[in-house]
């Protein structure tokens, strides 16, 4: 699966954070730790991303398809990257907690962080 430059450039160059980081939605309506990237060096059998995270919410119908979880969020929400379509490349928290049963596989439940993965990484702040 293809990837955003910007996020394979990331993994390529281990530039994703290895401590909790905190991060906001555009709107500023939520903010969170991010306790875990689910993105690993790049290894010859894959492209550095979580497969069964993927297999398990996007290919399982949690959410679009064309949603990538990159990262958990302390209480078990998680993080996404868009990888294809008018909004590919940009980063969004999924409240997964407030999913109804069964997920709604849209993005209702999802707010904006960031355009791109660059200006994401540039966001996130460390404990101070």
């Amino acid at each position: 699966m293809p990837l955003p430059q910007a996020l394979a450039l990331a993994i390529e160059s281990a530039t994703i954070p290895r401590q909790n980081v905190m991060f906001e939605t555009e709107d500023k309506k939520v903010a969170g730790w991010i306790i875990e990237f689910l993105l690993k060096e790049r290894g010859a059998e894959d492209n550095g991303i979580c497969e069964a995270e993927y297999r398990e919410l996007a290919l399982g119908g949690m959410i679009p398809s064309n949603l990538l979880p990159i990262a958990v969020v302390a209480n078990g929400d998680r993080i996404l990257i868009s990888l294809t379509g008018k909004d590919e490349g940009h980063v969004y928290y999924w409240g997964w907690s407030e999913e109804p049963e069964p997920p709604t596989n849209s993005y209702k439940y999802m707010r904006r962080i960031s355009e791109s993965f660059s200006s994401f990484l540039k966001g996130l702040q460390t404990a101070k």
